[in-house]
């Protein structure tokens, strides 16, 4: 439920058009803010705000608030401490609740000198890899990925959601999260493309929309504007002319041209996405990159940041993240991913949240080459720890999920998830068995192994 100028509205009613008028008058209004009751340890609900966005308005959470929602409601969010966004909240993230509006500094350019590709090439690694030289007051590719991802909806699961995510609705939610941000210089939807679905029908009505797209790329002068992309990487392939060529999918028919350097900073820095897409099948590889058009209309790629998803687009990052969340899934578990932005693979984070446990859950995967074991759970932060050693244990029993009833379906409370929300389904009130169950003795001299032991004895 949500209480809005006096009046408490029903949750499933919140993105009805008779509302609409409502929330103009709160997103006018100075002086009261609506408050989300999702909790009861809350005593007058969760402050919100109200954005304007695609031409609606629409109900968000104030900066800061996402822990103090109840763990079910979609307006959760784990603690920043836990994850990489910590340290660019106030810096390179700046939400401005009564402008609607969030403000980002990026650290990479949007414009190329050709007279200056010897000083680009030397730095290139620098720029989009997550070690000691990120500037944490800026926003490396990879940590807009994350951003764009996270404010999209889909570090968020619950088992209704299973099979409804698709290329469509992800292109749909990540433009959303677009439009509510800002850079120096632009809106970040006005530099941001990302493929349409394809169909053979309509390819030449999607090739015509896409040069339209493009077309403010190709200019006079020595200074090239560049443009960011965002899709599905179906493949990176030698090219003539000693380059590469990278296809999006749902883009067959627009090639990237992709640099030998560029290439070889990209194994640098991203070898373990890439070879988690060789590894696991079921797995997609996503990237987001700067590129630029030729006065021929060919793409030219300029810097790529590659993140790896599950089947159902939950970011992961590595085969012990990936056996984790795939068996969480299957198990009708409810969790919201971490993710890390700048912060380099040795920096202990939480994975995941579990959101279904009294209070949330904290699971760390740990091995031999972390920077050691995660901190001890802060006092003043309302989660638990579970903890993995992935080097030395197999996977330790996951904590049983909490009984809980939904009575009410969960609204539409940001442009983070109007259609990936939770439709109530009774089924999904029912406790989760225990998992992974601990191998059984073996009888008959025969030899029993369980899936999470032989998980943690798989190597990448």
């Amino acid at each position: 439920m949500y209480a809005i100028d006096d009046q408490v509205i029903d949750r499933a009613r919140i993105g009805d058009d008779y509302l609409q008028p409502l929330l103009a008058t709160a997103h006018r209004s100075r002086s009261q803010r609506p408050r989300c009751l999702c909790s009861a340890s809350e005593t007058g609900g969760v402050d919100m705000y109200v954005a304007r966005v695609g031409g609606r308005y629409v109900l968000k959470r104030m900066p800061g608030t996402g822990p103090h929602h109840a763990p079910g409601c979609s307006s959760y969010a784990p603690p920043a401490e836990l994850t990489g966004l910590a340290p660019l909240i106030g810096t390179a993230i700046r939400e401005q609740p009564n402008t609607g509006l969030t403000r980002l500094t990026l650290g990479f350019p949007l414009t190329h000198h050709p007279s200056r590709t010897s000083v680009r090439n030397s730095d290139r690694t620098t720029d989009t890899d997550t070690g000691e030289h990120v500037d944490e007051t800026k926003l490396t590719l990879r940590a807009l990925l994350h951003l764009l991802w996270d404010d999209s909806g889909f570090v968020r699961w619950v088992p209704a959601m299973s099979g409804r995510r698709n290329w469509s609705t992800i292109r749909r939610h990540v433009y959303w999260a677009a439009e509510t941000k800002r850079t120096k210089t632009s809106e970040l939807s006005e530099l941001l493309w990302l493929p349409e679905p394809f169909t053979v029908a309509n390819k030449y009505e999607i090739a015509a929309r896409r040069l339209a797209a493009f077309a403010p790329l190709v200019g006079p002068g020595t200074k090239q504007r560049l443009m960011l992309g965002l899709g599905e990487v179906k493949n990176l392939t030698p090219a003539r002319f000693g380059r590469h060529k990278l296809i999006i999918k749902h883009a067959p028919d627009c090639p990237f041209i992709v640099e030998a350097d560029t290439v070889a900073a990209l194994w640098h820095t991203f070898g373990t996405e890439l070879a988690l897409r060789q590894a696991l099948p079921d797995t997609k590889l996503l990237a987001l990159l700067t590129f630029g058009i030729t006065r021929a209309g060919v793409a030219v790629a300029d810097r790529i940041a590659l993140m790896s998803v599950s089947a159902d687009w939950i970011p992961i990052e590595s085969v012990f993240e990936h056996t984790l969340i795939t068996g969480l899934i299957a198990h009708r578990r409810r969790f919201t991913k971490t993710l890390r932005y700048n912060q380099p693979p040795s920096t202990p984070l939480a994975s995941l949240i579990l959101t279904d446990t009294d209070p949330p859950t904290a699971c760390y995967l740990t091995c031999a080459t972390s920077s050691g074991p995660p901190q001890p759970a802060d006092p003043d932060l309302p989660v638990t720890q579970w903890i993995w050693n992935t080097s030395v244990d197999a996977m330790p029993r996951i904590p049983p999920a909490t009984h809980r009833t939904n009575t009410t379906r969960p609204h539409q409370a940001s442009t983070t998830a109007r259609n990936t929300q939770e439709a109530h389904n009774p089924s999904d009130d029912k406790e989760a068995p225990p998992w992974p169950i601990p191998p059984a003795a073996p009888t008959n001299g025969s030899t029993s192994t369980h899936c999470a032991t032989t998980s943690a004895s798989t190597t990448p």
